[in-house]
């Protein structure tokens, strides 16, 4: 019975592992989130979801310092190919001083 109910359990969490990993890139893709933020799915969001990541206005040398903080955290997940690619992503979509940043800057200028 023990057995049972630990298998029970397990595909349980496996069920909602799958679900959830499944259900990201629609949501996403439904949110109008700038560019395509796939590398930040891919590589961000084990410990953080994208609206966190979305919400901050930081400058690029803010970020290239929460990205390295982030991949020394665990660093065994995160190549060097995929830190640049974030890098980028940030660089073009989010930084405050990125092209992606001042259309956002310009923007909330001209809405006040």
């Amino acid at each position: 019975m023990g057995r049972l109910i630990i298998s029970l359990a397990g595909a349980g969490l496996v069920m909602i592992l799958f679900l959830g990993f499944g259900t990201g890139s629609a949501v996403n893709a439904a949110d109008g989130l700038p560019g395509n933020p796939q590398i930040l799915e891919f590589t961000c969001t084990e410990c953080h979801d994208l609206e966190q990541i979305f919400e901050k206005k930081y400058y690029m040398a803010e970020w290239q310092k929460i990205v390295d903080r982030m991949v020394a955290y665990d660093s065994s997940e995160i190549s060097q190919i995929d830190k640049l690619k974030v890098l980028k992503y940030i660089k073009e979509n989010l930084a405050v001083d990125g092209p992606g940043g001042r259309a956002r800057q310009k923007a909330a200028t001209e809405k006040k």
